[in-house]
């Protein structure tokens, strides 16, 4: 089975080369998606993009639900995934429920808008705590060494400002010390 994008076309591969992750990862949870309704992933992977990162950040998309004989399309593929009138059911966090209470409309709007048709009714809140998201690792700056102090000094010396050198010296500090040792 050839590998899709999320937009349905075919993966550019070469005969050396690996193809996207991305790809692969969306063909792979596919079955999840579509046990919680969503025959499609977009909704979930570009949720910051429809709601806003202001709204992303205090609510998740849990399930969608169609009513019961919206998939009844005589055995057409393409009516089965233009059903319409789903509930989405939204986890959100806290007294944003209020909000996004209000902004139902504009949301159900824009949701319709990326999907290119009405398959969204209304909008079910759920309110909880949300999944916690992975914090990014950084990495661990290692002191420098005296000759890499001194070079970086004689580097920034030319420096008049005082405040100026000093952020450059940390800045300096951070690149060098972050650096991966060959």
């Amino acid at each position: 089975m050839r590998a899709m994008t999320p937009y349905g076309r075919p993966v550019a591969t070469s005969r050396y080369r690996l193809p996207p992750i991305g790809a692969r990862v969306l063909a792979a949870a596919r079955s999840a998606f579509v046990k919680r309704g969503f025959q499609e992933a977009h909704v979930l992977a570009h949720w910051q993009e429809i709601v806003g990162a202001q709204l992303a950040e205090f609510s998740a998309p849990e399930k969608l639900v169609f009513p019961r004989g919206s998939g009844d399309d005589g055995g057409n593929p393409q009516k089965a995934a233009r059903r319409s009138g789903a509930t989405l059911t939204i986890r959100v966090d806290g007294p944003i429920a209020v909000e996004i209470r209000h902004l139902e409309p504009q949301i159900i709007e824009r949701i319709n808008s990326y999907y290119g048709y009405g398959a969204v009714a209304r909008l079910k809140l759920v309110q909880g705590p949300l999944p916690q998201k992975p914090r990014p690792r950084f990495r661990r700056i290692r002191a420098l060494k005296p000759e890499e102090r001194t070079l970086l000094t004689q580097d920034l010396e030319k420096i008049e400002e005082p405040a100026l050198r000093e952020a450059l010296e940390r800045l300096g500090e951070r690149v060098i010390g972050s650096e991966r040792r060959r």
